[in-house]
């Protein structure tokens, strides 16, 4: 024994002395994209900035709100996630921005806007459906259906149509209300997934995001992040920005709606920085603004397509920009797609207040957007909400049960889609996608306000008693279905219910906000039956 052990103690040292040596000389490696993200690592140098916990899951879009300011040339979360192999690079909370010797010594504390129950309010700071004041036209004739001849626009070799029984996840998403604690975005995250949906969509409220021009909110770090974790976990993520900070804004508008800014160059900056910050890679398409056919949206400017295309063309040139500076080595053919804003289904109001969508759309092409890009990169925004008709239904006969809110082709889901695909094509515009950043059906039937008791739908969205739960659920697959069909899937794109978890928010539901009935989770965060159909359909990749 003692002679064998002589003999195989230099080898064992042999052994031993290559095993350290090919370990001091490996380089580190590269983290592969399907590990853990940083967020999940623990900290040794970082100092996080925490998302305040708001509410139950989060507040209303409050312009009161106070972030903390930090200044521009601080580090961004990029940087820190092209260092995922560095285990310095940490977050718990939010995103990771420094880890200078001056950390943050508090967190902030929101607190939600408090509205006396029954509170009308016609300010809708998630994207509104419908305008509080839209009267449709005493009479409409209703015009011939359009008809799309075979070849119009043949199916791009990466989107083959679909085969009639399984519905297509990559043009299926949600928007998500994001002004979340991290735990509760991750569970928002979590049910996302649950749904199988290939996309999910954030609105970035800029106002809260840069309150001060050249700094950024701790809301701004955490949003960053938020978009790469949502990317890493497989989604492809839709970007919306709307809502400019006052120091923008003209100053006689100033805390009055929401709008524009004053010059086009600074909302192209903001984009310009909260894409360098993300890095490219993260973000698959980005919608600028939010129904600018609204003066509610639009406050300070005339509400045209004509001024809505100075901004446009900024952001989309912003955009080229940033994804030329940042080539991805893992996507080297990635490009982020620039949506128009999808326009409110309505018609023009003599007082100004709103715009027609159609005539809006109109607008656009009268100033140049067929010509903007011929690299196939910009799509066109449509909220294609069908009141309480039926997806598959045209103007202008109601169904059963429906009282209201069907005599005009704006209230029908198709009607919509139909009529925006005739205005492209006039405009020779046949190859670009319809991306129907919103839609969905609304109905307060099965929610409670905070108290327990049974919540209703304000008086003025008497629609959203119209239907039930079942028949939301019916009607959202219904649509996802006809847009995935012929005609329909040779020029409509990526279709986002809106809206996956509103009536979580208190202060919607006490209020009878129309959001919270468009949601797809109840009041405690429970499924309603229209994320129960979304799940259970099936689907392919």
């Amino acid at each position: 024994m003692m002679i064998k052990h002589r003999v195989l103690t230099p080898f064992a040292l042999l052994f031993l002395l290559s095993l350290l040596i090919a370990a001091c000389s490996r380089e580190p490696s590269e983290r592969a994209p399907t590990e853990a993200p940083h967020y999940q690592k623990t900290a040794t140098h970082a100092t996080p900035i925490h998302t305040p916990i708001i509410g139950q899951l989060g507040a209303v879009d409050d312009p009161s709100a106070t972030p903390i300011l930090i200044q521009q040339a601080t580090p961004s979360p990029t940087k820190r996630l092209a260092q995922l192999s560095t285990p310095a690079f940490t977050a718990t909370f939010g995103a990771v921005v420094d880890g200078s010797p001056a950390p943050m010594t508090h967190t902030p504390t929101v607190l939600p806007p408090t509205l006396p129950l029954g509170t009308p309010t016609a300010t809708l700071p998630f994207g509104a459906v419908v305008d509080p004041n839209y009267t449709p036209p005493p009479t409409y004739t209703p015009m011939p259906s359009p008809t799309f001849p075979s070849g119009t626009l043949p199916p791009p070799a990466t989107l083959p149509p679909a085969d009639g029984t399984l519905l297509r996840a990559d043009l299926m998403g949600v928007q998500i209300h994001t002004f979340l604690n991290d735990d509760d975005f991750s569970v928002m995250l979590d049910r996302t997934a649950e749904l199988g949906v290939g996309w999910v969509k954030f609105q970035l409220s800029w106002k809260l995001y840069e309150p001060a021009q050249g700094q950024f909110s701790s809301f701004y770090y955490a949003m960053v992040l938020n978009v790469q974790r949502a990317s890493l976990r497989g989604f492809k993520t839709l970007i919306s920005v709307a809502k400019a900070p006052d120091w923008a804004r003209p100053p006689a508008v100033h805390g009055i709606e929401d709008g524009p800014p004053a010059d086009p160059q600074h909302l192209a900056d903001f984009i310009a920085a909260f894409v360098r910050d993300v890095k490219p890679e993260f973000i698959d398409a980005i919608e600028v603004w939010n129904e600018p056919n609204l003066i509610r949206e639009w406050r300070g400017n005339v509400i045209s397509g004509a001024d809505y295309m100075r901004y446009f063309r900024a952001a989309y040139e912003a955009i080229l920009r940033e994804q030329r500076a940042q080539p991805s080595a893992l996507k080297p053919t990635h490009r982020i797609m620039v949506i128009t804003a999808g326009p409110a289904p309505t018609v023009t109001l003599p007082d100004g207040s709103t715009m027609g969508d159609r005539e809006w759309l109109q607008d656009l092409y009268n100033n140049g957007l067929a010509t903007l890009s011929a690299d196939g990169d910009i799509g066109i925004g449509v909220h294609s909400f069908g009141w309480a008709n039926p997806p598959e239904a045209r103007c202008c006969q109601a169904t059963s049960g429906v009282t209201g809110w069907y005599e005009h082709p704006s209230f029908y889901f198709r009607e919509t889609l139909d009529a925006y695909r005739q205005i492209m094509l006039r405009n020779g515009h046949g190859n670009a996608r319809l991306w129907v950043t919103e839609f969905g059906w609304a109905t307060y039937d099965g929610l409670k306000r905070s108290d327990g008791t049974a919540a209703s739908a304000d008086s003025r969205y008497a629609w959203q008693t119209f239907l039930n739960q079942e028949q939301q659920a019916a009607y959202i697959l219904r649509a996802f279905r006809l847009a995935q069909s012929a005609p329909y899937n040779e020029f409509v794109g990526p279709m986002i219910v809106w809206n996956l978890n509103f009536a979580m928010i208190p202060e919607l539901v006490d209020n009878s906000r129309e959001e919270a009935g468009f949601s797809l989770l109840d009041s405690q965060g429970r499924p309603r039956p229209a994320f129960h159909a979304l799940r259970d359909t099936p689907k392919r990749r």
